[in-house]
């Protein structure tokens, strides 16, 4: 799949994501304000007609009283969840609540809700009770008072206990409403359980499609993973060919010249193709071990053969022999040890592999005269190897990436350094089989510091 092909796919399969959460969101907040609008209606219908039903039942017990025809304005929402009722004349608690009970029963507002009524003496509310839904029926609970929810009761009984415990009123925290003086108070504290009832089909859509994106996020995830990979490897085995291919067209040549059997009449150039094919074929033989060297490391255990190293003679040595690696290469390598011995444990042949990596970085991204400043230091709890040098320096956003396999800062032609970029990735697996450390760092003004972090 090309570059732009799966732009395409990404961009239009972001968009129709993004086009089905905003769908979903406007359906859900439609949802929501068509159940808040419901629930509104419904509270009102049912106030009105516990105000009709408080205005008949008071006009029965006083016949010389007629029941209004209409009671305008009767219900006032004051907040979100709390409805005061003006009905212009006295109100009996157990009356009240008989009435709310039932006309919320019948608009199926099953929800709790405390009510209470306004005190024009004292000007309060009172005879707070909370009521609690449990299944089909509703349990009163004093709000302020011990007394126990009321049995059920006839409306003529309720008529002969009117205002009899009035003196023993119980305080209510629902507030007063100045616009009305005979009035009674519900409030809803549990208002959004009614609506979100509704909404739990949308709850679970919603969250089949976050499963869904979260799915979307893992195989974009996945694609450009699969696409980096693509192209690293691809990198990989050009350079590998490249690699190849040189050291065995340089071996060809001189074969065909050293098949001539007039060679032998020209020591000298017999000579020279014999000392290229022997350096073409070490040339070989190192990136081979390189390549053998990554499949070694990638069994889950390696065991390393831990010895005891002097640190100071080891450096040096590892150092002597790379000079002798370099076949007249014009270079600088200067070692500087502030420590005067250190013993630690390490695997020498690792350990000198990683030293000759680190020396040949430095060598190859270069583009003056190599000059390598190598320094061995301590504090109480470290030691530290230090490899300076004045190379063309690591950009920050690199300086993890290229502890990567087949990772290659890109500068241009990929060709104008030999490698595969295996080598620091063989020098961070060491490292961390050794349980040490290892930091990059600029060397001002020019070049990049590795530093070995050794614990004591």
């Amino acid at each position: 799949m090309g570059r732009n092909t799966i732009r395409y796919v990404i961009i239009l399969a972001t968009f129709s994501v993004l086009g089905i959460i905003l769908i979903q969101f406007f359906f859900l907040k439609n949802t929501v304000d068509l159940n808040e609008k419901r629930f509104h209606e419904s509270t009102t219908q049912a106030l009105n007609a516990v105000a009709f039903d408080l205005a008949d039942y008071n006009s029965q017990k006083n016949p010389a009283k007629e029941a209004p025809d209409d009671l305008p304005n009767a219900v006032d929402q004051i907040s979100n969840n709390y409805y005061v009722v003006n009905v212009n004349e006295d109100i009996h608690p157990d009356v009240l609540e008989h009435f709310l009970i039932q006309e919320f029963k019948k608009h199926n507002l099953n929800i709790d809700f405390e009510y209470a009524i306004y005190d024009c003496d004292h000007q309060k509310m009172v005879y707070g009770k909370y009521l609690t839904e449990v299944g089909d029926s509703l349990i009163s609970t004093p709000m302020g008072g011990d007394s126990q929810p009321d049995e059920c009761v006839t409306e003529e009984a309720l008529f002969e206990q009117q205002y009899k415990n009035k003196s023993q009123a119980t305080d209510s925290g629902l507030p007063t409403c100045a616009k009305y003086t005979y009035y009674f108070g519900v409030y809803f504290p549990n208002r959004s359980k009614y609506y979100s009832n509704q909404v739990h089909g949308w709850y679970v859509v919603n969250g089949f499609l976050l499963i869904v994106i979260l799915f979307f996020g893992y195989t974009l995830f996945v694609i450009f993973k699969q696409r980096r990979l693509s192209e690293v490897q691809k990198n990989f085995i050009n350079n590998l060919t490249h690699e190849f291919k040189t050291p065995i067209a340089s071996i060809d040549l001189s074969s065909k010249v050293l098949a001539d059997p007039k060679i032998i009449n020209h020591p000298r150039r017999l000579s020279e193709y014999s000392k290229i094919i022997s350096e073409q074929t070490q040339r070989l033989s190192a990136q081979v071990d390189k390549v053998l060297q990554m499949a070694s490391l990638d069994k889950k255990y390696m065991e390393l053969e831990l010895i005891e190293i002097e640190l100071v003679s080891f450096i040096q040595k590892s150092i002597n022999d790379f000079k002798t690696s370099q076949n007249g290469n014009e270079y600088q390598i200067y070692f500087d040890s502030q420590v005067d011995a250190a013993q630690v444990k390490a695997d020498s042949l690792h350990f000198s592999n990683v030293i000759y990596n680190i020396l040949d970085n430095a060598m190859k991204y270069c583009d003056d005269v190599p000059k390598i400043n190598v320094v061995l230091k301590q504090d109480k709890k470290h030691l530290y190897i230090e490899f300076a040098d004045n190379g063309i320096g690591i950009p920050t956003e690199f300086r993890q990436k290229i502890f990567g396999r087949f990772f290659r800062i890109p500068t241009g032609d990929i060709h104008n350094v030999k490698g595969f970029g295996l080598g620091l990735d063989y020098v961070r697996k060491i490292i961390e089989r050794h349980r040490w450390k290892i930091e990059v760092s600029d060397n001002s003004p020019k070049g990049s510091i590795f530093t070995i972090i050794i614990p004591r």
